[in-house]
């Protein structure tokens, strides 16, 4: 990759004019000069030959200040949310709210596969009626088309929206409303205040005739909450409808998460169920560890192996843990795959690779007696198997998985300097051929589990999208049918293009990634800033993984300086509320790699650990960063690790973000002397869900160490933190070695928040 200077003009000639070759919709920046009969143009490969003549009339929908149009809606899965939908994006774009009703049955002139449709009819009177004409229009459209295919057609008597399964209906309405200029950038946490999406602003709206039908490349696209240190009840509402607004159309949460109570399906049953529900979102649940429903603890007579895998050619073993998944799915009828994972290990105990050969093929014995199981008693549910780490290559043919299984291949330890199938990343090729042996030997559902946002980055900014378009090319190439990533809401707006992109090219394998950034940034920060943020994010696209500190320390500073020029050019409130999170971004990243510089066992190193702590403790509700294990190792050092699957310090941090507020103390650990010279802590308060708060605060010291003042009162709001200055002394009467200062935080109506410790060293 060639890293561009400051100076560098080669993005001075790119416009909007570079975002014609995408098919489907990309982040096209017109939509301030929504006016009037002004719609913005649509290309796809797909636009139907029977082009609608330019000079035919359009479809009043709102004109001086008035309703001109009723929406109208039909069917099951999404048809009734996408109604209130469209509806009310029309209300946020004109201020005037349509009449919204139930279409009558269309009775036998609905084609095959529709199961709902929403439009907008003209006029504003009690004739609910969808023209037979048009459905019939719909069903040629459609046909032979896989699921989630939509149809667009209207003119100036009927305007109709709808598509193949239950998501059809609702990523119709989403697609109308990008073309009148609404952008659907990112879910609306609270860190965006308002910015997650733009919507333009006029008085008056037609629309021009259309006729597009647009069609999923892959069938399987997908959002994983995978470990879930901030994934909410609160967050999943707007991640969930982001999801809807890209054609996503599955979300993955695990059913308990490395078996530790922490980040558990049932947790959220309730809201996911709810929000997936009514948007037609499949719900996936299981991962890693047949463990969470056959734990070793309470069936050690299963484990006799002596392993952390349960005896999988013990016949009782093996149906006492698929009778346990089976009664799991049983009472949660709205799952609909389930993840058949072994544990996270890097191997099989001695005892199942001796009967079975390899960890592939003991994986095949599990997933496909589940398999069969399910096939008889909930055949609504299908079963996905990983390919991993010792499971990343096939089975043998013996032991070929049943072609009903969804097999994710997961290429953990690949390089992301070039994409997947390119033969001069060497990082890469075992792994390539390791897919291409999957895809030459296993002819059913294949699909990708990337690591395009990873918690081993620690929430640097690494946005390789051309490696992520490249990956997706090959793996079309190969015929694999879907993707999927995680996510987490802590740090989504440092891949917020990341997780655009991926969704993008999910749905339409072809897209130009190059262009599509273009279109993206245009729209997000406008013209003239523009050129500074290209620059900025081509300097973010390396591996840190794969590159030294002095590089990545090179290419972070010139990528401030980016954003430093940016903001200055930048108009509008959401393009600088954007850029002011990635500048904290990038001021955390700088923190990272000064560790790295630092010098071993000195003082400096020390520094930059504190440094690098506060800084994201200050800044992991703004959406940037992520306080996980990762980050607490980078922080702590080695001499203060705690286990990647320390339940305490993970429940702490889901804790935190499904709080109102939190505190914490800076620095996190003090070194005090008795009758020796007082050190000073910052007792710091946050906003987590951007309502504002006044946060009462106690500290607790051990006895013989002092603390002033003990108590008090912060406010804060938004990014707008607040800190108390604390005088910390070690008296006669401490007690020498290892110590502990509480810091207790509450709200005005008693509400306990979430505790913080700060470590003291008495000598």
């Amino acid at each position: 990759m060639n890293e561009p200077s400051a100076t560098d003009d080669r993005y001075a000639s790119r416009d909007l004019s570079t975002m014609s070759a995408l098919r489907r919709r990309g982040f096209l920046a017109g939509a301030a000069g929504l006016a009037g009969a002004a719609v913005l143009p649509w290309t796809t490969a797909t636009e139907a030959a029977a082009a609608v003549p330019a000079t035919a009339a359009p479809l009043r929908v709102v004109t001086g200040g008035r309703a001109r149009a009723t929406v109208l809606w039909w069917g099951t899965g999404s048809a009734q949310f996408a109604a209130t939908e469209l509806r009310d994006y029309v209300q946020r774009i004109t201020g005037v709210r349509l009449p919204l009703r139930v279409a009558h049955a269309p009775g036998t002139t609905v084609p095959e596969g529709i199961t709902g449709l929403v439009s907008l009819a003209p006029g504003t009177g009690r004739e609910a009626t969808v023209p037979a004409s048009r459905l019939t229009d719909a069903g040629r459209e459609l046909s032979g088309a896989p699921e989630d295919s939509f149809t667009v057609l209207g003119d100036n008597t009927h305007l109709l929206l709808t598509g193949l399964g239950d998501r059809a209906p609702l990523y119709a309405v989403y697609a109308l409303l990008e073309r009148l200029g609404v952008r659907f950038f990112a879910p609306s946490f609270p860190a965006y205040e308002g910015h997650g999406e733009q919507i333009p602003n006029t008085p008056t709206l037609t629309l021009p005739p259309v006729r597009r039908t647009d069609r999923p490349d892959w069938q399987l696209r997908r959002q994983y909450a995978e470990e879930g240190f901030s994934h909410t009840e609160a967050s999943l509402p707007p991640l969930l409808d982001w999801m809807a607004k890209n054609r996503l159309n599955t979300f993955v949460y695990p059913t308990d998460y490395l078996g530790l109570g922490v980040t558990t399906y049932d947790g959220v049953r309730t809201v996911l169920a709810r929000e997936a529900t009514k948007r037609g979102i499949r719900i996936e649940t299981g991962g890693h560890g047949y463990d969470s429903f056959l734990p070793k603890a309470d069936y050690p007579q299963y484990y006799e192996s002596g392993g952390p895998l349960f005896d999988i050619y013990n016949p009782e073993a093996l149906d006492a843990y698929i009778d346990r998944v089976v009664t799991f799915l049983r009472d949660r009828p709205e799952i609909t795959v389930f993840d058949c994972w072994p544990p996270d290990v890097g191997a099989f105990q001695k005892p199942i690779l001796d009967r079975y050969g390899k960890p592939a093929n003991a994986e095949s014995v599990v997933v496909n007696k589940l398999v069969q199981v399910l096939r008889e008693e909930l055949p609504g549910v299908r079963v996905e198997r990983i390919a991993y780490a010792s499971t990343v290559r096939p089975p043998d043919p013996e032991y070929a998985c049943d072609p009903e299984v969804i097999v994710d291949f997961a290429p953990y330890s690949r390089n992301y300097d070039g994409n997947l199938g390119d033969p001069e990343v060497k990082a890469n090729t075992g792994l390539a051929d390791a897919l291409r042996a999957w895809r030459a030997g296993f002819r059913g559902s294949l699909v990708m589990y990337e690591y395009y946002r990873r918690y081993r980055w620690r929430s640097l900014p690494v946005r390789p999208l051309a490696t992520i378009a490249g990956d997706v090319a090959f793996e079309s190439r190969l015929g694999l049918n879907g993707m999927g990533m995680y996510s987490e809401p802590g740090d989504w707006i440092t891949y917020e293009p990341v997780q655009s992109l991926v969704a993008a090219l999910a749905w339409d394998n072809s897209l130009d990634a190059d262009a599509y950034l273009d279109g993206y940034l245009l729209a997000r920060f406008g013209e003239e800033a523009f050129t500074a943020v290209r620059r900025y994010y081509d300097l973010t696209g390396l591996d840190p993984d794969t590159h030294a500190v002095t590089r990545l320390t090179d290419t972070y500073t010139q990528a401030r300086d980016a954003l430093r020029e940016a903001t200055g050019r930048a108009k509008g409130a959401a393009a600088r509320t954007v850029l002011d999170r990635l500048s904290r971004n990038i001021d955390i990243a700088l923190a990272d790699m000064r560790i790295g510089l630092a010098p071993a066992n000195s003082a400096e190193l020390d520094a930059a650990r504190r440094e690098y702590r506060a800084l994201v403790h200050r800044n992991r509700f703004n959406g940037v960063c992520l306080p996980n294990m990762q980050a607490w190792w980078r922080w702590n050092g080695p001499a203060g690790q705690s286990p990647y699957d320390d339940a305490r310090i993970r429940q702490d941090v889901v804790d935190s973000y499904a709080s109102p507020a939190a505190g914490f103390g800076d620095p996190g650990f003090l070194a005090l002397v008795r009758d020796g010279d007082a050190a000073a802590l910052d007792v710091e308060a946050q906003d987590v869900d951007f309502a504002g708060h006044t946060v009462h605060w106690t500290a607790t010291a051990p006895d013989g160490v002092v603390l002033e003042p003990a108590s008090g009162t912060l406010k804060v709001h938004g990014t707008r933190g607040a800190a108390a200055r604390v005088t910390v002394r070690a008296t006669a009467r401490a007690a020498t070695g290892a110590q502990r200062i509480t810091l207790d935080f509450r709200l005005p109506d008693g509400t306990a928040l979430v505790s913080a410790q700060v470590e003291v060293a008495v000598s």
